[in-house]
């Protein structure tokens, strides 16, 4: 169990806590509570993408954008799945008797839209908008919703499995850092672009006909910038960014790519 699915146990129960006072006060604790757990699971979630998601987005603590991440990389990253196992009579053929290991229900993008933000305003005090028109707080409203988030969190974390992640994956190393590339190839998609997550490196990986998987890196062949010079080198797609330079080999010259705008007269 990771330290965020077990942070999130932990929130979960002190979010009951709160709950079990008559206290409405204290539903501001809960629901800061609550906003934890819900943080934990999906950080949770994120895990099980570790190898897959983008080192630019560790930054991210937001579970919506998280999730959002996640759906890109998997369409089925939020949604609830069951497991099971059979031995197959011969290779293609559905087994006669199947075996249950376990279901896992998931903290999903939409349940985190629903509720995520609304806990946050719980935990403000009323804005000069509501204090100005005389709105009170609905604490029926928001122990109904506390009660609602605490019993969703308490599906997700009972899970007999969690964090199974099942899909067609191509692994390959970086032809430029030799760093492992492991992506899954989505469902019905023939073909998608990947990054390593390392260096620049970007390749297009396509499914052919026998189900295997070609992949092709994105380089380009550039030619001196000095008409004199014939000298080529071969730049990866994304290093063709405005700034990049190198030096020629052939007449020792400075290369530098730039945004170009050409100008014309109206007529």
């Amino acid at each position: 169990m990771s330290i965020h699915r077990s942070s999130a146990r932990k929130a979960l129960a002190l979010a009951r806590y709160e709950l079990a006072s008559v206290d409405d006060q204290r539903l501001k604790y809960a629901a800061l509570e609550l906003r934890m757990a819900i943080e934990g699971v999906t950080y949770d979630r994120a895990l099980a993408y570790k190898a897959e998601f983008p080192p630019e987005e560790y930054e991210t603590w937001q579970p919506k954008k998280i999730m959002l991440v996640l759906l890109e990389i998997d369409s089925s990253a939020d949604s609830d799945s069951s497991l099971s196992f059979g031995i197959e009579p011969a290779p293609g053929q559905s087994p006669e008797v199947m075996r249950h290991l376990g279901a896992e229900v998931v903290f999903n993008l939409q349940i985190i839209k629903k509720h995520y933000d609304a806990l946050g305003s719980y935990l403000h005090s009323p804005s000069l908008k509501h204090v100005r028109s005389g709105v009170t707080s609905d604490y029926g409203k928001m122990r109904k919703r506390c009660e609602e988030i605490a019993s969703s969190l308490e599906r997700v974390l009972a899970s007999s499995i969690f964090n199974c992640t099942l899909g067609v994956f191509s692994s390959f190393d970086c032809c430029e850092c030799n760093t492992r590339i492991r992506r899954r190839m989505p469902r019905g998609v023939d073909s998608i672009e990947v990054d390593c997550l390392n260096c620049s490196g970007s390749y297009t990986l396509t499914r052919t006909s026998d189900d295997k998987i070609l992949r092709e890196l994105h380089q380009h062949e550039i030619a001196c910038a000095n008409k004199n010079c014939n000298h080529t080198i071969i730049v990866l797609r994304k290093e063709i960014v405005a700034g990049r330079h190198w030096t020629c080999k052939e007449c020792h010259g400075r290369n530098e790519f730039h945004l170009g705008l050409v100008h014309y007269e109206s007529y």
